[in-house]
């Protein structure tokens, strides 16, 4: 007969082990969420937090065209990350823009950032994976999600950083693709709150890879209205954020800040290819040779 203790003893480790299997279920599920959108980052290699304190809080999210790691604590993306080639771009200038700001549904409301906190705040609603990016509505519609939204002083969003925008898809144009981290920091020691709940970031960062020459960069910018643009290494960002943006990169990749132009058309310090001389100059070439072999004999 078994007794009353024993029943107890049964019944708690039928619990304990029902609750552990729905842990493990809920950790493999949100180590796995990336999976779904795996091409979005470079080697399928999502980035990696080197500051631990950052995850505290952390949701992936895979939206359509890109994908997002965003924090519950600041309730603003940390980053969105961007896999762009000139297909994409192409189709994405035949689409018009239509604002359509919105709570992302995906999020606990706990966690979700609302309009009504950016409402009357002075900072503009800036995306991290931009709307120009966007290849479909439904990319579009993604994009206006408040889970890729951070505050953003308003000159630095419709200025400096839509320069840099334009200045990567003419880079995308250029070298047929590039791969892109988007996301902000939180530097300052006193951090600004909206409605006591958004954290202001104290910077904006967008890291670009360039598959072709191997060469990455990052564009650094205070948030605020001083028009101020640095131009840094992958390591530096890391020594900066707390975050390995592409850790697939070689070390030497990582080292070396690609010298990132500050606006479309710019050239870039990217390996030049070899130039080619036009089929005219090679026939001018030719009969060159055969004269002088004339001469010589």
């Amino acid at each position: 007969m078994i007794s009353f203790r024993e029943r107890t003893y049964g019944l708690k480790h039928s619990i304990l082990m029902t609750v552990m299997t729905v842990a493990i279920g809920i950790t493999q599920a949100h180590a796995d969420d990336f999976t779904q959108c795996s091409q979005s980052f470079y080697g399928g290699i999502y980035p990696e937090f080197t500051n631990t304190k950052l995850s505290n809080q952390t949701q992936t999210l895979c939206m359509d065209g890109f994908a997002v790691m965003y924090s519950g604590v600041s309730r603003t993306p940390l980053w969105s990350a961007e896999h762009l080639d000139r297909t994409r771009l192409q189709q994405a200038k035949q689409i018009d823009r239509e604002d359509s700001f919105h709570e992302e549904s995906k999020l606990p409301e706990s966690a979700r950032a609302s309009l009504t906190d950016y409402s009357g705040s002075g900072y503009d609603r800036g995306h991290l994976a931009p709307n120009a990016n966007m290849a479909t509505r439904s990319q579009q519609y993604d994009s206006f999600s408040l889970a890729n939204i951070a505050p953003q002083s308003p000159r630095n969003n419709r200025y400096i950083w839509r320069n840099i925008e334009s200045a990567t898809r003419y880079l995308t144009q250029q070298y047929g693709e590039v791969y892109t981290i988007t996301g902000v920091a939180f530097t300052n020691t006193k951090t600004k709150q909206l409605a006591n709940r958004v954290l202001v970031p104290s910077h904006f960062f967008k890291a670009v890879y360039i598959p072709a020459t191997n060469q990455a960069g990052v564009y650094y910018a205070p948030n605020d209205e001083s028009e101020r643009i640095d131009v840094i290494s992958i390591d530096e960002l890391t020594a900066e954020t707390g975050i390995d943006v592409l850790p697939m990169l070689d070390i030497q990749t990582k080292r070396e800040a690609l010298d990132l132009p500050l606006k479309a058309g710019e050239s870039s310090d990217t390996t030049d290819a070899p130039a080619q001389e036009p089929d005219w100059m090679l026939f001018v070439w030719a009969i060159l040779e055969w004269l002088l072999s004339q001469l010589k004999a």
